[in-house]
């Protein structure tokens, strides 16, 4: 089958669906506009659309020709809460809430699989159900779909999914076996001690120095307990205490994030957290209490999948088309919870070019993706799922 000339077909209806999700964002657990503009764009099909209870987000069964195993595609569908300063002629119209992580792509390219399997069901055997989620930038969109069912009637086999990556060039795939995104945790360290006057220091407890010393210490944690090897990152994004000049704080707030490629690593991480702090304090006089929240778990890939989309790309887009990431990348996504359930398979879609706009960082106001991405995510998706579904 030709994908490229199928897509081609489709590939200026889907721009214009693109941009008019650009240009109508919605924040996690408030895409009601997005669900009913996918459901209008498919109602069409041989697709069974079913809307989530919470009014966001959907999920579409398409039979196949005999049967076969399930395959979901996932997309996840949530703006972010950044005002944009791309410049685009299709920028977004909702001040403060801006597609950034490229999920207006991600959902583009898993309706536009979407239209072109269902114009070929009869040449794969199996099922597909397309999983249009909510909630994906507050870590809890997967959950709910889960709790919802995703995984019954019928059970699902494997899932996949793709993410935007300004890094690789657009009309590229990019794909890495095992471990290709982090964990992601947050952590709140709270520091007692007794307030008192600035001038009678000998006299109170201190917590903004206590916190200064925690933090040093926090950040010998990756360079002095982990392996070198080991990727993990440890940052302290918030800090807060006092309330005046001439007041010595009696509590001092300090929260951030964690983030590792193992579950073992951020174990370890989590104790050692809790040993500082509370050491330190102790040590002057203070006391400290850690709260830790767990996040998402990492996202390891089905060595197998990774090869069969490999296959499938250098197949029907060429060898030129795809590329091996030579390393991990620490952010995280909620995807890894649909891992946790069945094997499964994130793959990065190449949405750079030669314009420093599109090679900006991911959640960057200024970022640009290149809409040449869309067609190849669409032709990478349909070849991929034929070739599993017909294995």
């Amino acid at each position: 089958m030709n994908f490229k000339q199928m897509s081609a077909e489709i590939e200026e209806q889907m721009i214009h669906f693109r941009r008019r999700l650009h240009e109508q964002p919605e924040l996690s657990f408030q895409e009601f506009q997005t669900t009913k503009f996918i459901f209008d764009t498919l109602k069409n099909t041989n697709i069974k659309l079913e809307v989530c209870s919470s009014g966001t987000g959907l999920i579409g069964l398409l039979e196949g020709n005999g049967d076969g195993p399930t395959l979901a595609i996932r997309a996840d569908i949530d703006a972010l809460p950044i005002l944009e300063e791309t410049g685009l002629d299709f920028t977004s119209r909702i001040p403060g809430i801006m597609h950034a992580c490229g999920h207006d792509i991600h959902t583009t390219v898993l309706v536009g699989t979407a239209l072109l399997l269902n114009n070929i069901r009869d040449s794969f055997k199996g099922r597909i159900k397309f999983i249009f989620q909510p909630a994906e930038e507050t870590m809890q969109g997967a959950k709910q779909m889960i709790e919802e069912g995703v995984f019954l009637d019928p059970p699902i086999d494997h899932i996949v999914c793709l993410h935007t990556w300004p890094f690789t060039e657009a009309g590229k795939i990019a794909v890495k076996h095992d471990a290709i995104m982090a964990s992601t945790n947050r952590f709140e360290i709270e520091v007692y001690g007794v307030g008192g006057h600035a001038a009678h220091p000998h006299k109170s407890v201190d917590t903004i120095p206590i916190a200064a010393q925690i933090v040093t210490g926090l950040q010998q944690i990756i360079s002095r307990t982990l392996p070198p090897l080991e990727p993990a990152v440890l940052t302290i994004g918030q800090i807060h205490g006092g309330t005046a000049d001439n007041i010595i704080a009696n509590n001092v707030k300090l929260s951030g994030t964690v983030r590792t490629l193992k579950t073992e690593v951020s174990d370890k991480i989590k104790e050692t957290i809790e040993e500082i702090s509370e050491h330190t304090a102790k040590a002057h006089s203070g006391s400290a209490k850690v709260t830790y929240y767990p996040g998402s778990p990492p996202v390891i890939n089905n060595r197998r999948m990774v090869e069969l989309l490999a296959e499938a790309v250098s197949e029907n887009l060429g060898e030129d088309s795809l590329e091996y990431l030579p390393e991990a990348s620490l952010g995280g996504e909620d995807f890894s919870f649909y891992l946790q359930h069945v094997d499964g398979m994130l793959f990065r879609l190449g949405t750079g070019n030669e314009t420093a706009a599109s090679q900006k960082g991911l959640h960057n106001p200024g970022i640009v993706f290149d809409e040449k991405s869309i067609s190849t995510g669409i032709q990478a998706m349909c070849s991929f799922a034929v070739k599993y579904l017909n294995q």
